[in-house]
């Protein structure tokens, strides 16, 4: 506010606008600036002040107000499942068809979120760049427990490349993998590769492990995940 008061003093005074950002150290457009509002305050001050209050007050600016960040819950839940997908693939010697991170965007924005893909790009970042857990391999007995997932493949097919989902089914004591193409990762799919699995063994493994797919897990709050009622009925 007081290099303000300085400007008008110097501008009633008969300084030239040059001189006075000279003098001032300020720049011509800030100078220009404060004596055309003083300029205009005169003219709509009707108690004639030989220095209208308005020119004295300090300079306000407007608020930034930065636009809301779009990430819901939802939203985070589905890139977790991308990146889930991601690791998975890098783990079973299918790195070259990881989603990129454009391919999460699309993904997204395809299923109908609203979301940028800057904010795409940064959660992904925070999430891969955290300190890796270190797991401890339990002992398996044959046979006992299987784990299953999706994956992606795409095959070209006369001529045509086209994306498919894969079931795949992993024993972790020999490491053996079932697996079979599918169209799409409906719960109809998950439960033919099921039947097809253990028509395949002979036998039907004690434990099925799953990731958090949308069609085994309903919802989840924290760590308690609830069970979509179809796959409860399965597992009876």
């Amino acid at each position: 506010m007081k290099k303000k008061q300085e400007i008008i003093k110097k501008y009633l005074s008969g300084k030239s606008r040059r001189n006075i950002a000279k003098s001032s150290d300020v720049s011509r457009n800030t100078v220009k600036k404060y004596i055309d509002e003083f300029e205009d305050s005169k003219k709509q001050d009707v108690r004639q002040l030989p220095i209208p209050e308005t020119i004295v007050s300090a300079p306000s600016y407007k608020p930034r107000i930065n636009k809301k960040r779009v990430l819901t819950e939802e939203i985070q839940h589905r890139l977790q499942q991308f990146i889930a997908q991601n690791e998975w693939k890098k783990q079973h010697y299918m790195a070259k068809q990881q989603m990129k991170k454009m391919d999460m965007f699309e993904a997204l924005r395809d299923d109908g979120y609203k979301v940028s893909y800057t904010t795409v790009r940064n959660y992904v970042n925070e999430q891969t760049s955290k300190k890796k857990e270190v797991f401890i391999r339990r002992h398996f007995e044959p046979g006992a427990e299987v784990e299953f997932d999706w994956g992606e493949v795409k095959l070209e097919i006369d001529g045509t490349i086209k994306s498919y989902s894969l079931a795949v089914f992993t024993l972790p004591y020999s490491n053996y993998r079932f697996a079979r193409l599918y169209e799409s990762e409906l719960q109809i799919c998950v439960f033919d590769v099921h039947s097809k699995l253990i028509e395949h063994l002979g036998f039907v493994p004690e434990i099925f492990t799953y990731d958090n797919m949308r069609t085994v897990v309903k919802s989840f709050i924290g760590n308690e995940k609830t069970v979509a009622e179809s796959m409860d009925q399965l597992s009876q």
